[in-house]
């Protein structure tokens, strides 16, 4: 047992492996966080189709007083995209993103990227499939 007024002395050795531990750790974190950034930059702002295949008109109605959310959630729902949020922050992030959708009934296809969906229902009339 120690006592009052003994001080517990590490040696350097034990010391100095403790330190490197502490930046190992440190750099692992860092690294952590970057991946994991550079997924989700990556599944956000990348334009995959929901099914590449998918060669069956989906028909959506666009009605006035739908949000930005409503149509994300009908978009998720008959699964022409792949997430709610994911469709609003590519929204935003694009030139449409002042632009309200044009109301009316689409027709889209599974095989249509993120970004061909927002350009046609911001009311660009112009329509590809990723091949």
């Amino acid at each position: 047992m120690l006592k009052k007024g003994k001080k517990f002395i590490m040696s350097e050795s034990v010391r100095l492996f403790f330190k490197t531990m502490v930046r190992v750790l440190i750099i692992c974190a860092i690294f952590g966080i970057f991946c994991i950034a550079y997924f989700v930059a990556e599944d956000t702002f990348s334009n995959p189709a929901y099914d590449r295949n998918g060669d069956r008109a989906i028909e959506v109605v666009i009605k006035d007083s739908d949000t930005e959310t409503d149509v994300a959630d009908q978009l998720k729902d008959k699964k022409l995209i792949n997430g709610t949020w994911r469709f609003r922050i590519r929204k935003y992030f694009s030139r449409y993103k002042d632009e309200s959708f044009v109301p009316g009934t689409y027709y889209f296809y599974q095989s249509q990227g993120m970004d061909d969906i927002i350009s046609i229902l911001c009311g660009e009339h112009e329509t590809e499939e990723i091949q």
